[in-house]
């Protein structure tokens, strides 16, 4: 259903995401790793969230293409919203700048995809 350059761009996502928890972990313990490691999670399952709205393509026009992508943003937005207040209000012990840094440190393969085929 997922296209695999799809599911490698998530895969790489999530790597960047525990190596950034890793480093976390290292620098300012636990619960700064957690709260990085949450970050970059939230990004890739968007991503993921995407990637499957995205994929539903109703017909073979450009514009029920076009129209399959925008639902997938509008869901990769929803997916991150709920998932970023559910972290914060579930999670007391959030360190915010780690994850931000987590969910920006994830986001950064979105442009290093462009460098991967031409």
């Amino acid at each position: 259903m997922i296209h695999p350059k799809i599911r490698k761009f998530i895969l790489i996502q999530l790597i960047v995401s525990l190596v950034f928890a890793v480093g976390c972990e290292i620098g300012w313990g636990s619960e700064a790793a957690i709260s990085g490691g949450l970050g970059g999670s939230i990004a890739a399952v968007a991503s993921l969230a995407y990637a499957i709205r995205a994929s539903l393509v109703k017909g073979k026009t450009a514009q029920e293409w076009v129209h399959a992508q925008y639902a997938g943003e509008r869901f990769k937005f929803m997916t991150t919203v709920i998932l970023m207040v559910v972290v914060a209000r579930v999670y007391s012990s959030l360190h915010w700048l780690e994850f931000l840094l987590g969910y920006m440190a994830t986001l950064t393969v979105y442009f290093t995809a462009l460098l991967w085929e031409k």
